[in-house]
């Protein structure tokens, strides 16, 4: 059996910002259309586990727990990896607490378990995975907006990180989905 990947998914600005600069996102929102909603629940039907940090848990939970449909199933019924210092119980599972990043990328990945890592949620904890080397494919939906300022996965990189464009789909509404791979 072949090493599981870390898939990273995100939505980011025309500028490259997944949130504005105090954590909000809501300006992606208006992209989104059935098309997208049909890509993005492939990726998560392909996922054995969601990996994401606390704050996104601590915001994701609630909403899935509370949402019905094929998204909120896919979203609910996996197991969850949350990297924190500072949760200590995890109420939306199946989860797992991990407290260093790449030692518990490394555990999961050397997991007999079916289906991708799939990175959920905040641009630190994916600026963290980026910048230890640990995303094996960046699944990114660019929406057509500048916002200016805000916070990217790509920040703090030490050194430029070249991608090659495996697989792309432009969507209605006029966001871009691009699936990069290291090269």
């Amino acid at each position: 059996m072949s090493e599981r990947k870390v898939v990273l998914k995100m939505v980011l600005s025309l500028d490259g910002f997944a949130t504005s600069l105090d954590g909000t996102h809501e300006w992606m929102f208006e992209w989104f259309g059935d098309d997208s909603s049909e890509r993005s629940l492939r990726a998560l039907q392909e996922a054995g586990v969601h990996a994401m940090g606390r704050r996104s848990y601590e915001i994701m939970g609630p909403h899935w727990a509370a949402s019905e449909g094929p998204i909120a199933t896919a979203m609910n019924d996996k197991p969850k990896a949350v990297f924190s210092h500072t949760l200590e119980k995890a109420e939306w599972g199946p989860a797992e607490i991990f407290g260093d990043v790449s030692a518990g990328i490394a555990d999961l990945k050397a997991r007999d378990d079916e289906g991708t890592i799939l990175v959920h949620g905040g641009p630190d904890f994916a600026k963290s995975l980026t910048r230890l080397g640990l995303v094996d494919e960046f699944q990114l939906s660019t929406v057509p907006i500048a916002i200016g300022a805000g916070r990217s996965p790509f920040a703090d990189l030490k050194e430029h990180l070249k991608l090659e464009v495996v697989d792309e789909q432009r969507f209605r509404s006029g966001a871009l989905a691009q699936v990069l791979v290291p090269r």
